[in-house]
């Protein structure tokens, strides 16, 4: 457990097989390209064939209405195949493009004539015969009503003007005017702000007859537009299906040509590098057989110097867990894997926080059946472990919903007097005390374990005078035991004296003084800071020391402080309830109502709290996450990545 063994690879072969072996590592889905010791070679992805194709099958598709998502699964065509169809497609496409554009503009004129003839009613005469008027000029439009009273003003004028119908704001209607005096007659009403209407040829009758050959011309349009829309006078079903297969195929060729830029490509032949699971090498080892002249070497284990990327491999109950360290980062191969002790910890201080039997078992429900089996929220799968650990210190507590005596006779069975073993209100000094006692005994354990992965990492220097070292936890677990004489008043032997202070603060606290130097030193370099610059870097490394163990420590009174908030919320809740009738059904509603409001907050802030403790707390002792995500070569597209 901890993390995947990684075994580094090469396939070589004919350079004609990249893109077949591209294809085979995708659909496999184990390798990960070696990126660090050979860049991405940008210049493999110039003259993709398959790209232009792509688009071009996808515009065409929506040109001819059939536009949506592609295939999940693809057939394999020959590119010359794939790239006469496109094109074949793609000029039907364009010709029912422009059908459509000239529909539409006709449609557009027909909408507009529409409009125009429907305030020509009550012209009572027929456009024919206005139009068929060889000595007068006819002018349509509407009127400004402001500007309609100053028609008297031009009553000397060889003109007429009638209007058929008013909208409130514009009079529609008609001029007449002698051909010689149509200028200037132009002119006057252009004065006037008039609105001149066009009144198509097509037009013709009464403006009712016209309006309903208008309205029939209009449905056949837009009956052969809709037709158009659905591409069937342009490619059959089995046509379209066929271009969106092909497009899928395109689009999966598309991706797999990206991927050309981890292969060294030479003239005759490429080279692909990187790593594979050990436990998936057989698969690729016997797939590559299928691909003709390609060869598959497996190289040796993984070198100090090397960065394989990271697969996190833990068990059942530890694996959700892995999303908080990969939030943070993950750990470089071959390092400490932090995941178990994450679930161990963070379980563990979710449900001393979160302590109660009713609310921890319907955390666990919700968790694990809705958040992760029907909405897929990783988040979930950890509420549902965690709501195990919330039981357990339910039952210390003596807790079911708030409730604190519903255990009474499971307490009396086992000889206890029907009392919870702790009650958090009656006991709040120790609950202060033993959440700050939690919290020194994790923060131990962090140190051991920043320890272990120095050592692992050849940090010997780190490892022993660093304040997250053996140095940092001498100093550390002294001055907790002063502490806790100090204020506990307890005698503690050898605590105190002389030889205590010398050996277990003095010495530590120089060795952490002076870690750099010292680290140097024991690398065999020599340090690059004179003596000043040791003792002021010294002096700021000892007061972050410090600072840093005061602060650590004291923020597990956070554990303390959610115990009693818990606890604290509930009788709110009690108080309230009590305001109704006892056992009334407002009792209940209440009761409910105020179990699901301290469950979903105090979840909250607890979940975000104990994650706070994990990262800042511990994580900064022992963990440096710098390490490759285990990122595959695959088929499937990427969350917001373009096709």
């Amino acid at each position: 457990m901890g993390m995947s063994k990684m075994r580094p690879v090469s396939l070589y072969g004919p350079s004609d097989k990249t893109q077949a072996t591209l294809r085979l590592l995708a659909q496999l889905g184990t390798f990960h390209p070696d990126t660090e010791s050979v860049p991405p070679q940008e210049q493999n992805l110039q003259d993709n064939p398959y790209e232009p194709l792509y688009t071009a099958a996808m515009s065409t598709l929506e040109e001819l209405g059939r536009g949506g998502a592609l295939p999940d699964k693809t057939e394999d065509f020959l590119l010359e195949e794939v790239k006469e169809t496109v094109e074949e497609l793609r000029g039907r496409a364009a010709q029912l493009t422009k059908k459509k554009s000239e529909l539409t503009a006709s449609i557009h004129m027909y909408e507009q004539a529409a409009g125009q003839v429907k305030h020509l009613f009550g012209l009572g005469a027929t456009l024919n015969e206005l139009f068929s008027v060889k000595y007068l000029k006819v002018r349509f439009g509407r009127l400004p009503k402001e500007s309609y009273p100053r028609l008297a003003y031009y009553e000397d004028k060889d003109f007429n003007f009638m209007y058929y119908d008013f909208d409130g704001n514009y009079y529609w209607g008609v001029y007449f005017t002698p051909a010689d005096e149509a200028a200037e007659t132009d002119a006057i009403f252009e004065s006037l702000y008039f609105e001149r209407v066009w009144v198509p040829e097509f037009v013709q009758g009464t403006p009712e007859e016209a309006l309903e050959n208008i309205e029939k011309k209009l449905a056949q349009l837009k009956a052969e537009e809709k037709e158009l829309e659905s591409g069937a006078g342009a490619v059959s079903g089995q046509e379209a299906a066929r271009l969106r297969l092909m497009a899928a195929w395109l689009a999966e060729n598309d991706r797999v040509y990206g991927m050309r830029q981890y292969a060294v490509i030479l003239r005759t032949t490429f080279l692909i590098s990187g790593y594979v699971p050990q436990e998936d090498w057989p698969a690729l080892q016997k797939a590559v057989e299928g691909l003709d002249g390609v060869k598959v070497k497996a190289g040796e284990p993984p070198k100090k110097s090397a960065k394989p990327p990271v697969k996190l491999k833990n068990n059942w109950f530890t694996r959700p867990f892995e999303m908080y360290v990969s939030m943070y980062g993950l750990p470089a191969y071959g390092q400490f894997d932090p995941t178990n002790f994450v679930a161990l910890t963070y379980s563990l201080l979710f449900g001393i926080m979160f302590g109660d039997v009713g609310q921890g078992i319907l955390l666990g429900l919700v968790g694990y059946f809705f958040m992760y089996r029907k909405k897929h929220l990783a988040v979930g799968n950890i509420l549902a472990r965690c709501s195990v650990s919330s039981v357990f210190f339910g039952l210390i507590y003596g807790s079911v919903f708030g409730f604190e005596h519903a255990l009474a006779p499971l307490y009396q069975a086992l000889g206890m007097g029907g009392h919870a073993p702790l009650s958090p209100m009656e006991n709040i000094d120790f609950v202060l005390v033993a959440s700050i006692g939690v919290g020194v005994a994790i923060l131990v354990v962090s140190i051991l374990l920043g320890v272990y992965t120095r050592l692992r990492r050849g940090d010997v220097g780190g490892a022993l005078f660093s304040a997250s070292g053996l140095a940092g936890l001498v100093f550390y677990l002294s001055l907790a035991a002063l502490v806790l004489q100090m204020m506990a008043n307890i005698a503690l032997p050898f605590v105190g004296s002389l030889p205590f202070v010398l050996l277990c603060v003095l010495a530590p606290g120089l060795l952490i003084y002076f870690s750099e130097p010292l680290s140097a030193l024991l690398r065999g370099e020599k340090p690059e800071e004179g003596f000043g610059g040791m003792v002021l870097n010294g002096f700021f490394e000892m007061f972050d020391a410090l600072l840093s163990f005061a602060s650590n420590t004291m923020s597990f009174l956070r554990v303390g402080g959610f115990v009693l908030a818990h606890a604290g919320m509930m009788s709110v809740v009690f108080t309230l309830a009590a305001m109704t009738a006892q056992g009334s059904a407002a009792y209940w509603l209440v009761m409910a109502v105020g179990n699901v409001f301290v469950m979903c907050l105090e979840g909250l802030f607890v979940a975000i709290q104990v994650l706070r403790l994990e990262y800042y707390e511990m994580f900064s002792r022992f963990y440096e996450a710098d390490g490759i995500p285990y990122a595959p070569l695959t088929l499937q597209q990427a969350p917001g990545e373009a096709a």
